[in-house]
């Protein structure tokens, strides 16, 4: 079985697995100290130790992602512990939880991309494969948001166990598959494009492939940071929610909704993105997302509940075609300038830089995340599509750049070549004519000789 089949089962069983406390873990922050600003605090400080984290493991995210994902036991458990340790002694329990799901989300997200980047290069049609990816991924959170609301609202401690347990069994294939394939030549290895590792041989196309990468690589932190806001969306609702009613099972039916259109819209922009160009589609979506984010707080839940669903149904099904887009794209670049981890680390850099940004605005509200998550969305509107010609035109342009230094290399080739040929017509020509200057200078010799020695005889007699 190949590498992106396990990493699929391990993200359907990983996130039930994970998500029956971890979807949840702001809310009863929040339960525990019964103050919003508290729970703000704890969201910053979580996404500012995740990117402090992110930052420290940059250099060996490459080298272990699936031993990662083992260790990931460690923080969920700690983590879970902590979250009783709450209801003993809060602050302990707050920086504890905050400390450790940081570190699980450190070792989790960008593990798991990079182990699709490996896997999905052997794959024929790897534009659906993230589809596909993201469909088992939000499986297993729709599940289990559906059923750790109600959990949790009966017995953590059984949630706790059911979660161990699980995200156990659903790393076991891939620490089996590093075992077995870790003394490969290729095995996680980045790619490396045919193109650019000829060009890379002259100094000066390898000074201008550092200057083009270094480009992509701040035009895409860009670009991330623009629609990461809209992950903010299900745990500032949450929040919004869980202040009014005091129901995790709510939280968890509105968080499930969501999840489910995700996964369906990214099955659905999958087979759509390899049929047309969908940069209209992003900056169409963009907008919708805008407008709906900044609506939902003001639509009242209790009344008009399934108006609720609808919109944050069409949130995530928007949502799926940005994602899409954007991260099909910048694989496909950064695997021909020979940078995709180097992207896949950018891309989480942006997200979570984003996070700590927007949850920063929660002290002055949730309703301020919802505002700053839709103004965030009109601009990317029209950052995604611009950034994305961009990058597309100036990796063009290197391209055919190069192709134009190639042939002028091998014009110069030719014409050393034809230089070379006709030095060499010229040298036998001229070879040629002392021949025939030394023999006919020859011939005259002998024939002087000749006259010179017939006169004499005719002297003599």
């Amino acid at each position: 079985m190949d590498q992106l089949k396990l990493l699929n089962f391990h993200k359907m069983i990983a996130n039930f697995a994970n998500n029956l406390v971890g979807a949840f873990v702001a809310l009863i922050v929040f339960q525990s100290t019964g103050n919003l600003t508290y729970a703000m605090i704890y969201l910053v400080s979580n996404n500012v130790i995740r990117l402090i984290l992110n930052l420290a493991l940059r250099k060996v995210y490459g080298k272990y992602p699936q031993l990662f994902l083992l260790l990931r036991i460690f923080p969920i458990a700690l983590y879970n512990i902590f979250i009783f340790v709450l209801d003993v002694n809060l602050i302990i329990g707050v920086i504890g939880v905050c400390v450790f799901n940081a570190l699980d989300s450190a070792l989790n997200n960008l593990s798991k991309e990079i182990i699709f980047n490996y896997s999905s290069l052997t794959q024929k049609a790897g534009k659906s494969s993230i589809g596909v990816t993201r469909l088992f991924e939000q499986t297993g959170t729709i599940v289990a948001l559906l059923v750790g609301g109600y959990l949790l609202d009966i017995n953590k401690t059984l949630v706790l166990i059911m979660s161990l347990t699980i995200y156990s069994i659903s790393v076991i294939p891939l620490v089996i598959f590093y075992v077995r394939s870790r003394h490969q030549k290729t095995f996680n290895k980045d790619a490396t494009s045919n193109a650019v590792s000829t060009l890379n041989k002259n100094d000066e196309l390898k000074l201008e492939s550092h200057r083009l990468t270094k480009k992509l690589l701040i035009t895409y932190f860009i670009v991330y940071f623009s629609f990461a806001f809209v992950d903010l969306l299900q745990t500032s609702y949450s929040l919004y929610v869980f202040s009014a009613q005091g129901e995790f099972a709510t939280a968890g039916i509105l968080n499930a909704i969501f999840n489910c259109f995700y996964a369906i819209g990214f099955y659905v922009a999958g087979i759509i993105n390899e049929k047309y160009d969908t940069t209209k589609l992003v900056t169409i979506a963009s907008i919708i997302i805008a407008i709906c984010v900044i609506a939902l707080p003001f639509v009242p839940l209790d009344s008009c509940f399934l108006l609720v669903c609808a919109i944050y149904g069409l949130i995530a099904f928007s949502n799926t075609f940005i994602s899409l887009f954007v991260l099909e794209r910048m694989l496909i670049k950064s695997r021909i300038m020979a940078c995709s981890n180097k992207a896949l680390f950018i891309r989480e850099t942006g997200c979570v830089s984003a996070y700590c940004v927007g949850y920063s605005f929660g002290f002055l509200g949730l309703v301020a995340i919802f505002i700053i998550t839709g103004i965030s969305m009109f601009a990317a509107s029209i950052v995604i599509p611009q950034c994305e010609e961009k990058t597309r035109q100036n990796l063009v342009d290197y391209l055919q750049n190069n192709e134009r230094i190639n042939r002028r290399k091998e014009q110069k080739k030719l014409e050393l070549e034809k230089r070379r040929a006709e030095k060499e017509i010229l040298e036998n020509a001229k070879k040629q004519v002392a021949e025939k200057n030394f023999t006919a200078t020859k011939t005259n010799t002998a024939s002087t000789k000749n006259e010179t020695s017939s006169q004499n005889l005719k002297k003599s007699n």
